[in-house]
Order: structure tokens, then C-alpha cells, then sequence
């Protein structure tokens, strides 16, 4: 592989980072127990030919000892394989990572003693047959924390996640966002050099995730100087919370800087939101191609909401709204708002790859 050499400093060094996966032709993605199913699955599995699926690809990434490095892009652009390489839950392919002066690979056991990985899997690693309490002593001593400490920063995480009211109950009764609370505590409570946040807030409420990522900037990042990746959809967390953000997409880093260097890559370009009921996908390709738009992206309602959203990136503000309305009323749909917006970073994606953050809808280049 040639992951060699450690280096004294720390932070993060990777270059050339790459990970792939066998995968299989013609496999059904769902399969039934009850009709025989299975049993075609694992023939289609045993006589379909072998692909390999390269799902992070050449990754050249640096993150001073302190730094806030934050990862956007769309699901599947290779985040998270990123992620569990770096915190050797994977075994990369080839290239060399070195995390807080340790080889990725040849110290493993050294670097797992420097990082912490908060993910959003809601009920990793706990024990659901000791409490809440209990769990968070357990990692703690594991740690090797002592006891005083071990105390104090156990009260303060469970006060922050708002689990103190919870302590004594075990995983087993908890919601869904309580247990990813948990997570978050356990990360908390347990400091290391390096922290990997993979989608830390998922299943939070605004006002949890709020207070959650305050603590990161200002305590983690900002307080005790923390090296910390931070993957997310949230372009607003990106842009508030990282020093620089890495946009990534089809296993990539296709860009690197601050947030405010990278929205200098679209130079004027502006943009108009939409928020409506009914197909933005037909109003979004009739504008495709149209005078002075520069690319289209739409994201479809979720579960609460009906309404999907678009955002047109223009150079010549006034010209394109007036194709923006036109292709509006043409689609039938019923428009809840249009404004105009500054650049953010899902522009500076747009611009680069030609598709939105969110689902990846494809725009003609302009």
C-alpha cells in the first residue's frame, strides 16, 4: 500500500486516498424470504461478473493541527467511506494518511487512541443492558480518564445533550434522536486529538442541533484548539461552523478553500429561489439552456412539506427572473416564493459539476 512514515506534527495529511468496492451486476436490490427470491438473489450473486465500484478516488486532503475542515457534497460523493478510512474502520487501497503524527495503517492501535468518530448511527457501540450513565463511565474509563474528571465532563455532556433527565434509562428506551444524543455525548466526553463528525446532528431537533454545533465551534474547535472533519448536507453548517470546506463529489475533492474563497470561483453569478407545489422538475428543464442561466437545481419536498424548491444560478438578475416566471407559469405550479440570493456554496457546486447538492439533478452547461 505504502502508507510509511510518521510524521511528528499533528493534524491530518492524506494524499492519494482511495477505496473500492466489489460489487455485481443484476443483484435485486429487495428480495423475499417467503417466494424463493433469496434463493435467485444468491445465484444472480454467484454467476454475475464482478465489477469494482471506486468510492473514494485519489483523495489529496490536509487539516492543520486545530483546523476545521468540513466535507460537502450530495450522498454518495464518498463522505463517509472517507471518513471510516481515516478512522480505520476501512483499509484503504492505496495512498498514505497520517493522523496526528501516526501512520493510518502501520499504527493503527495509536491512532485509535487519537480520534474520536461521532456518526449517526443511533445505537453503535452501546451496551443495552447498562444505563446511560453506565455507558458513558465505561468509555470513559476506558480512556483511562480519572474519576473526578471522568465526572465532571460526564455531567457537563449530558446537560448539553439534554439526557441528564435520562440517565438511568437504558438505549433500549430511548427515541431515535436520544440515542443519537447519546452518541454525541459519548464523543464528548471522551476528548481526543482528532474528531470525526459524520452527519452529527442527524435525527436532532433545529434547536438541539443549534446548541450542539455551538459547542463544537466554540468549546471542541475553538476552546481546546480540536482537529475535526465534518461531513454535511447543511450548506449553513459548512459555511458557519468550518474554516474551509472541501467539496467532494463522485469519490473527489474537486475543490478546497474557505467559504468565502470558493464562492469567489462563480464570480458574479447570482441566483433566484423558488419554493412550490407541483413538477419544478418540468420548469427547471424548460429553463436549462434559456438566456443568461448559468444551471438549475431542484430539490424535492420532504415529508413535512410539499413544497420543493429550486435555485437558478444567472448572471443578469432582472433578465432571468422574468425566464424564471415565465417557466413558472407554463409548468402550472403553484408558487409559494421567488427571491433573489447570494452565492453559496451549493453555486460554487453547480458550477463545478453541473448538478445540485441534493439530488444531483443535471443542468445543461451553459
Amino acid at each position: 500500500m505504502g502508507l510509511t512514515g510518521a510524521v511528528t506534527e499533528g493534524g491530518i495529511r492524506v494524499h492519494g486516498l482511495t477505496k473500492r468496492f466489489r460489487t455485481r451486476k443484476g443483484i435485486p436490490v429487495h428480495s423475499t424470504m417467503g417466494d424463493g427470491h433469496w434463493l435467485q438473489s444468491i445465484f444472480i450473486k454467484a454467476t454475475s461478473p464482478e465489477e469494482r465500484f471506486t468510492a473514494v478516488d485519489h483523495v489529496d486532503l490536509e487539516v492543520p493541527q486545530g483546523g476545521f475542515v468540513g466535507l460537502l457534497g450530495p450522498n454518495g460523493a464518498g463522505k463517509t467511506t472517507l471518513m471510516k478510512c481515516l478512522s480505520t474502520l476501512l483499509i484503504p487501497d492505496e495512498g498514505t494518511a497520517v493522523i496526528d503524527g501516526h501512520d493510518l495503517v502501520t499504527q493503527a492501535d495509536v491512532v485509535k487512541r487519537s480520534i474520536t468518530l461521532i456518526g449517526s448511527g443511533a445505537w453503535v457501540a452501546f451496551d443495552w443492558a447498562l444505563t446511560v450513565r453506565e455507558n458513558l463511565e465505561f468509555f470513559g474509563n476506558l480512556y483511562g480518564l480519572e474519576r473526578s474528571l471522568l465526572k465532571r465532563r460526564l455531567a457537563e455532556a449530558l446537560e448539553l445533550v439534554e439526557l441528564t433527565g435520562q440517565a438511568g434509562e437504558t438505549p433500549r428506551t430511548l427515541s431515535s434522536g436520544q440515542r443519537q444524543r447519546l452518541v454525541l455525548a459519548k464523543g464528548f466526553v471522551v476528548r481526543t486529538p482528532v474528531f470525526f463528525l459524520d452527519e452529527p446532528t442527524a435525527n436532532l431537533d433545529p434547536q438541539g442541533a443549534r446548541e450542539v454545533l455551538k459547542y463544537i465551534r466554540t468549546e471542541l474547535s475553538g476552546r481546546e484548539g480540536t482537529t475535526i472533519i465534518l461531513t454535511t448536507h447543511h450548506i449553513q453548517e459548512a459555511e458557519e461552523l468550518c474554516d474551509r470546506v472541501a467539496i467532494m463529489d463522485r469519490g473527489r475533492v474537486i475543490a478546497i478553500d474557505s467559504p468565502g474563497n470558493l464562492k469567489k470561483i462563480i464570480g458574479a453569478t447570482q441566483s433566484i429561489e423558488v419554493d412550490a407545489i407541483g413538477d419544478l422538475e418540468l420548469a427547471a428543464r424548460r429553463l436549462r439552456g434559456a438566456p443568461g442561466v448559468k444551471g438549475v437545481a431542484v430539490t424535492q419536498g420532504g415529508v413535512d412539506s410539499a413544497a420543493s424548491s429550486m435555485r437558478v444560478g444567472c448572471e443578469d438578475l432582472e433578465a432571468a427572473t422574468a425566464w424564471v416566471m415565465e417557466a413558472l407559469q407554463a409548468s402550472a405550479v403553484t408558487v409559494q416564493s421567488v427571491r433573489p440570493s447570494g452565492p453559496t456554496l451549493e453555486d460554487v457546486f453547480i458550477a463545478l459539476t453541473g448538478r445540485g447538492l441534493s439530488n444531483g439533478t443535471e443542468r445543461r452547461p451553459a
